[in-house]
């Protein structure tokens, strides 16, 4: 009987360390999201105003993405800030999006899962980008 409570405990525990695991992978996966939603409407805005005030919101998502998995992706990620003004000043393009993807894809290889989670929310946000 003592043993059979042990084994229950034992399982609940586990369970529970990979639930909370699971949910703060989603929550950097959804972070992650925002931050690549922000940078894809900065890159379709009509004015050079709007996208200024979209990055300023990506680079909200991105401090607070950074807060949230322990890691900058601003130094994970080439040439990010760069391509980001490129982008706030209204003449964006997909490559300026390509070259973003590509460098989140590089940095990516050596993550925790969280980190990795977030940078896949990341990559999907800006593969949706037109």
């Amino acid at each position: 009987m003592k043993a059979r409570r042990i084994a229950l405990a034992a399982i609940a525990t586990m369970s529970t360390v990979a639930l909370v695991g699971c949910s703060t992978e989603a929550r950097a996966e959804r972070k992650g999201k925002e931050a690549g939603d922000q940078i894809c409407k900065a890159k379709n805005a009509d004015s050079a105003d709007e996208a200024e005030r979209h990055l300023r919101k990506a680079n909200d998502k991105l401090d607070d993405l950074a807060r949230f998995i322990g890691r900058d992706v601003r130094e994970d990620v080439r040439d990010l800030d760069r391509n980001l003004d490129q982008l706030a000043r209204g003449n964006a393009s997909q490559q300026d999006i390509n070259a973003v993807v590509r460098s989140v894809q590089e940095a990516r290889g050596s993550l925790s899962a969280n980190q990795q989670a977030a940078y896949d929310g990341l990559l999907e946000a800006l593969a949706s980008c037109d």
